[in-house]
C-alpha cells in the first residue's frame, strides 16, 4: 500500500474516532489529536499514552516537553521526527477534575485499543515502539506489566513486533537512572532499525 492510500485510510479511521460518542468521555478534552509523520513501509511507529496540554493546543502528538525529549533520543540514534510516525493510544487528552493531565482509565484504554490496532494495520510498520506503561500494557494485554521487566525488549502482540521503553516525559528524563535506561533502550532500537533496513 502506498503512502497516499495509507493517509486516505487513516483519515477515514480518524473520522470514525471523532464520531464515536463512547471514545471521548466527559473527562476528556475536546480536541482530537491524530497521529502524524512518515508512513512508508519501513518507518517505525511510536505510540505514547495520550495528548497533553501542548498537544491539544497544537493538534499534534509529542510537541510538548516529552516531544522535545523524544526528538533528542531520535537524534541520538540518527533519526529525525519526519522519518517516523508518532501517535497515542488515546487521541483525546484525559483530564482530571482540576483540569490537569491524568492517566487513561483501563476502560478508556480498552475502548481505544481497536482503533489503535486499526491505525497500526494501516501503517504496517516493521516495528511498533511503545513509549511508557499505558501504551505497553494495553497493546500487549498485560495489565500488571512492569517496565523493569520489558524495557528495551521486543514483544509480540496482535501480529506486531513491539519494542517497549519508558515514556520520554520530563519526570523520567530528570532521573539519571531512568534517562540512562531510555538512552540504552534507544541504542538497542538503533541496532534493531538497522537490522530491519538490511532485511
Amino acid at each position: 500500500m502506498d503512502e497516499e492510500e495509507k493517509l486516505r485510510l487513516l483519515e477515514r479511521l480518524y473520522d470514525s474516532i471523532r464520531s464515536d460518542s463512547e471514545y471521548r468521555s466527559n473527562a476528556m478534552g475536546k480536541v482530537f489529536v491524530p497521529g502524524w509523520g512518515a508512513c512508508g513501509n519501513e518507518c517505525l511507529v511510536f505510540v505514547g499514552e495520550a495528548p497533553g496540554r501542548e498537544e491539544e493546543l497544537k493538534g499534534m502528538p509529542f510537541v510538548g516537553p516529552a516531544g522535545k525529549n523524544l526528538d533528542t533520543l531520535l537524534s541520538g540514534i540518527g533519526l529525525a521526527r519526519a522519518e517516523v510516525f508518532v501517535t497515542n493510544l488515546l487521541k483525546f487528552r484525559p483530564l482530571s477534575r482540576s483540569g490537569t493531565n491524568r492517566a487513561p482509565s483501563i476502560a478508556e484504554s480498552r475502548h481505544a485499543l481497536p482503533f489503535l490496532l486499526a491505525e497500526l494495520r494501516i501503517l504496517s510498520p516493521p516495528l511498533v515502539v511503545c513509549l511508557g506503561l499505558s501504551a505497553a500494557r494495553t497493546l500487549l494485554g498485560k495489565t500488571r506489566l512492569q517496565m523493569s521487566q520489558v524495557n528495551g525488549t521486543i514483544q509480540e502482540a496482535h501480529g506486531l513486533r513491539v519494542f517497549v521503553t519508558l515514556h520520554p516525559s520530563p519526570l523520567n528524563f530528570r532521573v539519571p537512572k531512568k534517562r540512562e535506561a531510555l538512552e540504552d533502550a534507544f541504542r538497542r532500537l538503533r541496532e534493531l532499525s538497522q537490522e530491519l533496513r538490511r532485511q
